[in-house]
């Protein structure tokens, strides 16, 4: 039976209300040619805010060093609004509401772009409906010329793959020449995992999406004796009464638990959790850096993180344990908005010489990554 729109939003909204933080897991970036093989993508959506479409944001990528992300000119992509066609599946139905095409004409003077794609039309998008953004290739050589659209690779897909958002509402669609029909994106025989990178732009300043646009799994801190990680933020609107807070480390040795507070900006201990004993193990599945969820339950009455204030969550180790864990890079200077990302907070890490923010392509104490992580907010 299919749920009424009118029902879906308010599910929709009330999921995203049971977590503050970003709510997005990741390892490693993936991009796919658009236009070799017939390759076509459509990232399907579940309109928030709704209203009328000022465009969308993807992330294109291309590169004149490195062989596989582009060919020749780049091609002519052609990037459609398409309705859902209602089926179990939620695929496009071809039914076209909004159209713009990109001629690209490379030059070797960049290697990404962050286009705020505007349509021919501004359809109005319906609160909690499905929407498909399609993109294809329609250059005469599209094998020749091409480009590569850029999303969030995840060794192992969990369920749903994004912990706020449903597969349903969020997800990546592909097919090509050799299978015309569209399906979830995989790789054959993996459980691989794939999230748009998109932000969608309605009139009057609001949008949805997600925002990040890398993953630093080259660049992991150590959890082990006096190094730990944390992040830095402070509460942006109302207070929030927080019972768990679920946190995306690897396991490198050791069997000591992983340790986890909440503390003031100044240090001041708030609370601490007690968190599983098993967190995630060395294993096949973090061959590219990946990370494994593991939460941590605060005693109650649960901690009230307030409005206005600054904290520090800190992941530390017990006993023998070493662990590690890398964040991912806000695309705020790429054009994406605080919407699309979490805006109260940055990602840090303690040495011998104190807190400082991450170290990444050899600029120190950066302020613009986010540790994989989220609070689950208490309903009483």
């Amino acid at each position: 039976m299919r749920v009424p729109a009118l029902i879906l939003l308010p599910l929709l909204l009330a999921a995203q209300a049971r977590f503050y933080g970003p709510c997005t897991q990741g390892d490693s970036l993936a991009n796919t040619p658009i236009g070799p093989s017939g390759n076509e993508v459509s990232y399907r959506f579940r309109a928030g805010p709704g209203g009328p479409l000022r465009g969308v944001r993807p992330f294109l990528i291309w590169s004149f060093r490195k062989a596989g992300y582009h060919g020749g000119t780049g091609g002519t992509l052609r990037i459609e609004i398409q309705s859902d066609d209602g089926s179990p599946a939620h695929l496009p139905s071809g039914q076209v509401l909004a159209s713009n095409r990109q001629t690209l004409n490379l030059v070797a003077t960049s290697d990404q772009f962050y286009p705020l794609i505007t349509f021919d039309r501004t359809p109005v998008l319906q609160p909690g409906t499905l929407y498909h953004a399609v993109f294809s290739n329609i250059d005469p050589r599209r094998a020749a010329n091409f480009v590569s659209l850029n999303a969030i690779f995840s060794r192992v897909a969990d369920t749903p793959l994004q912990p706020s958002r449903s597969d349903e509402d969020w997800a990546m669609l592909f097919r090509n020449t050799a299978h015309p029909r569209w399906e979830l994106r995989r790789s054959p025989g993996t459980r691989e995992g794939f999230t748009p990178i998109l932000e969608i732009y309605y009139d009057g300043g609001r949008s949805q999406g997600v925002g990040y646009v890398e993953f630093w799994m080259g660049a992991p801190r150590p959890i082990a004796g006096p190094d730990a990680v944390g992040e830095v933020f402070t509460v942006a609107g109302t207070s929030r009464k927080v019972e768990a807070v679920d946190l995306r480390v690897r396991r490198l040795g050791g069997k000591g638990p992983l340790a986890v507070r909440l503390e003031t900006a100044e240090g001041k201990p708030v609370a601490e959790a007690s968190c599983l004993e098993s967190a995630p193990a060395p294993s096949a599945s973090c061959s590219l850096g990946g990370c494994g969820w593991v939460e941590a339950a605060f005693p109650r009455p649960p901690p009230t993180l307030e409005a206005g204030r600054t904290y520090r969550l800190v992941l530390a180790a017990h006993g023998d344990g070493r662990f590690e864990a890398f964040p991912m890079r806000k695309g705020l200077d790429k054009g994406f908005t605080a919407a699309a990302v979490f805006p109260d907070g940055h990602a840090v890490f303690k040495d011998a010489g104190g807190w400082k923010g991450w170290t990444q392509w050899g600029q120190s104490n950066r302020e613009d990554s986010d540790l994989q992580f989220y609070f689950k907010l208490s309903s009483k």
